[in-house]
């Protein structure tokens, strides 16, 4: 082909070549871990090299795209700025970036709806971040106030689910329109169907909550219809595990999925969960070149053979950013510009 003139020849011979994975949750916070001295929050210095060894360390096991959900921790809102702003000066480099806003709670206050406002107008003009994720329940009396201020800022707006009325959920879906949502891995046959229902994909992080017996949630919700999207569900306070082959291990061995479900949750319905599945998540013509080429003959192995790190090559956008196989570039070979 004319367009493969010059290009790089790599053998892949006994292995899976396959898009790379996407993170849909990697948690970013200020507040230091629980026991830990001294205890208060971190240097803002020190997040940033946290934040970029993390993502380093994402992109050697396979991810190249990931979403920040990133927080002060703090009492008022203006303090997220920094942390939002520091992990920007990142960009796409080591792997992609998508910045989530996280809040815990919605401002109720006049001080701290003006505080809010103000926040979330920097945030969005400034470019700094892409979505805002609120943690709330059916019977939230400022939730589609709040939700309008969203919309008007041209950002995008996602629901972390924690639990409540499964009956009034339905409602509450309608009114927020999602564009992706994050809940436990074990929920009620109500709200499996009711997030089933929704147009959006569901995130579930199988490795956040090892102490549950089963992620039955996300059996329940694929088979009810639901797009099914995995995250590592990494908290460095609680679920230091960043590793997207892992969750898929734990996807199939714990969720009940097949391992071709767990795949597609971890590359394709992820990238449409953090917004970038017009770009990333698979193999083909028009979007980046994020391959990866893992070192076993049968992608099936990926959750057969737990906690081992398959990665042996590593392309973004077609260059080569990591090689861990024994594969060389001989002298005779020419490389792309």
């Amino acid at each position: 082909m004319k367009e493969a003139r010059g290009a790089l020849d790599i053998d892949v011979h006994g292995s899976v070549v396959m898009p790379g994975f996407v993170d849909a949750g990697l948690r970013i916070t200020l507040q230091s871990a629980p026991g830990e001295r001294p205890a208060k929050p971190k240097r803002i210095g020190r997040l940033f090299e946290d934040s970029l060894e993390l993502l380093r360390s994402c992109m050697h096991h396979g991810t190249l795209s990931a979403e920040l959900k990133a927080t002060a921790a703090a009492s008022d809102f203006h303090s997220d700025l920094s942390v939002l702003r520091r992990l920007a000066k990142i960009g796409n480099n080591p792997v992609a970036m998508i910045r989530t806003w996280e809040l815990a709670r919605l401002p109720t206050s006049g001080e701290h709806i003006a505080d809010f406002k103000d926040t979330l107008q920097r945030l969005s003009s400034r470019g700094l971040v892409h979505f805002v994720e609120i943690t709330t329940t059916p019977d939230a009396a400022n939730t589609d106030d709040f939700v309008d201020m969203v919309r008007q800022a041209d950002v995008g707006l996602k629901l972390a689910w924690t639990g409540g009325s499964p009956e009034a959920l339905p409602d509450l879906l309608s009114r927020i329109k999602p564009d992706s949502i994050s809940c436990p891995s074990t929920l009620t046959a109500a709200e499996a169907a009711a997030f089933s229902q929704c147009p959006c994909p569901v995130v579930f992080s199988p490795g956040y909550h090892l102490e549950q017996p089963t992620c039955i949630g996300l059996r329940q919700v694929a088979d009810a219809g639901g797009a099914i999207a995995l995250s590592s569900g990494y908290d460095a306070n609680q679920a230091p595990g960043f590793s997207m082959q892992m969750a898929v291990s734990l996807a199939v061995m714990r969720g009940q999925l097949t391992v071709e479900e767990a795949i597609t949750a971890a590359t394709v319905n992820a990238a449409y969960a953090v917004g970038c599945g017009e770009t990333a998540g698979t193999l083909e013509v028009g979007k980046r070149a994020d391959i990866l080429v893992l070192t076993i003959p049968d992608y099936r192995e990926i959750p057969r053979q737990f906690g081992i790190n398959h990665v042996g090559i590593v392309l973004r956008s077609g260059e080569v950013v990591l090689n861990r196989s024994r594969w060389k570039i001989g002298s005779h070979e020419p490389i792309a510009s």
